[in-house]
């Protein structure tokens, strides 16, 4: 880990972050974040940390990606989750074709681009590439976003069974849907997408099986061998989508913190923070989260190990490791969720009125944990089919 520039990268997080705070009623009106946050966001590097070098990024790795996700999240959930989304897609971005990398950063460093991973889209094989249509739902990060990566089942020779491809699509080709009416996350402007027959050549596509260490790797490692990008594909880019909820409830405990020191509860006459139900709670919960992060930190220090060990040609079973970390995740979802609801629970009536920072926070992990990357019993089924010695139900990016 390279702690000097760590160090300033957390120092940034936490300007951006306590600007967000300031913001936090506006983003949530508004169901976006400022385009100056965005902007300090980039300007700080902050969502450069997994890009390559090669690109003006700085190719450090998930330990550095992860406290500095959390921090951001801890001020603004919403704003630690397009940091973490549009982060992680300058990870993913360097397993592309070289000449779409070269066309999505080859002059400007700070492109970035959305996805939908669901293979909803109408796909046809043309002879310059494919035509593609269709909606697709919770783009998020779509209203800063130079490109859109949507997912689509594609015919590639006559008579084959459909391959699971991602399409890439520049502004212009594709329409933002108003559609982000949610109960959290408002913030991020997850909106629809909507394409009608626009023509994607074929370096701006990409087979799924690649990313998934299928028959031959993706087409962006020769481009970019480093350790980073051999590390596996969906627990990176799930392990992304589980740190805002760590932010999320670091936060919550900081700001019950400071709520408990004035407040003194209606017919008593006794500061919150002097009755020893209230001390036990804020224990219990710190000691939780703090579970919870130390898990966080051990996923993205294996996640560095593995890389490690691919480009040294070591073996490891990452195989195992995908399944112990969708068990890690999906347990951190739920648990900052679980330990958010009982801070929301103590912190008065007062925290039910739009705009307290804790119910936007609490109503924030609720909706992360609907996502399919930590949702709970979903989350551990495989893993417990693989405890238990049996074949997982199906394969798929969790």
């Amino acid at each position: 880990m390279d702690t000097i520039l760590l160090e300033k990268l957390t120092e940034t997080a936490h300007k951006v972050g306590d600007k967000a705070a300031c913001q936090a009623v506006q983003i949530d009106e508004n169901r976006r974040v400022s385009d100056e946050l965005i902007a300090d966001m980039l300007d700080g590097q902050l969502v450069s940390i997994l890009q390559p070098k090669r690109f003006g990024g700085l190719e450090l790795g998930m330990p550095e990606f992860t406290r500095v996700a959390q921090i951001l999240a801890s001020y603004n959930v919403s704003m630690g989750w397009v940091q973490c989304l549009i982060g992680c897609h300058h990870w993913w971005g360097a397993l592309t074709e070289p000449q779409f990398q070269e066309e999505l950063w080859g002059d400007n460093p700070h492109r970035m681009f959305a996805d939908v991973f669901a293979p909803v889209g109408k796909v046809e094989k043309v002879s310059e590439g494919f035509l593609l249509s269709g909606e697709w739902k919770f783009a998020s990060g779509v209203y800063w976003s130079d490109y859109v990566a949507l997912g689509g089942m594609a015919q590639l020779e006559p008579g084959e069974d459909p391959v699971n491809m991602m399409f890439f699509l520049p502004k212009g080709d594709f329409e933002i849907m108003d559609d982000w009416y949610t109960l959290g996350l408002r913030g991020t402007g997850s909106c629809g997408i909507r394409v009608n027959n626009a023509m994607v050549p074929t370096y701006r596509t990409i087979r799924m099986d690649t990313l998934f260490a299928g028959s031959k790797p993706p087409p962006g490692l020769a481009y970019n061998p480093g350790p980073l990008y051999h590390q596996p594909f969906s627990a990176v880019m799930a392990l992304a989508i589980a740190l805002p909820s760590l932010g999320g409830v670091t936060g919550m405990i900081s700001r019950f913190r400071e709520r408990i020191q004035t407040r003194v509860p209606l017919f008593t006459d006794q500061k919150q923070n002097e009755m020893v139900t209230s001390q036990v709670l804020l224990a219990e919960c710190k000691v939780r989260v703090d579970a919870i992060e130390q898990l966080c930190y051990r996923y993205a220090d294996e996640l560095t190990i593995i890389g490690e060990k691919a480009v040294a040609n070591e073996p490891y079973d990452v195989a195992e490791f995908r399944m112990r970390a969708t068990g890690w995740r999906v347990h951190l979802g739920r648990e900052a969720r679980n330990v958010g609801e009982l801070l929301f629970e103590h912190s008065g009536a007062f925290a039910v009125y739009e705009g307290d920072d804790m119910q936007r926070a609490w109503r924030d992990l609720y909706t992360m944990a609907q996502h399919i990357g930590i949702q709970h019993e979903t989350g551990l089924l495989n893993y417990g089919r693989y405890l238990a010695g049996l074949a997982p139900t199906k394969s798929g990016m969790y």
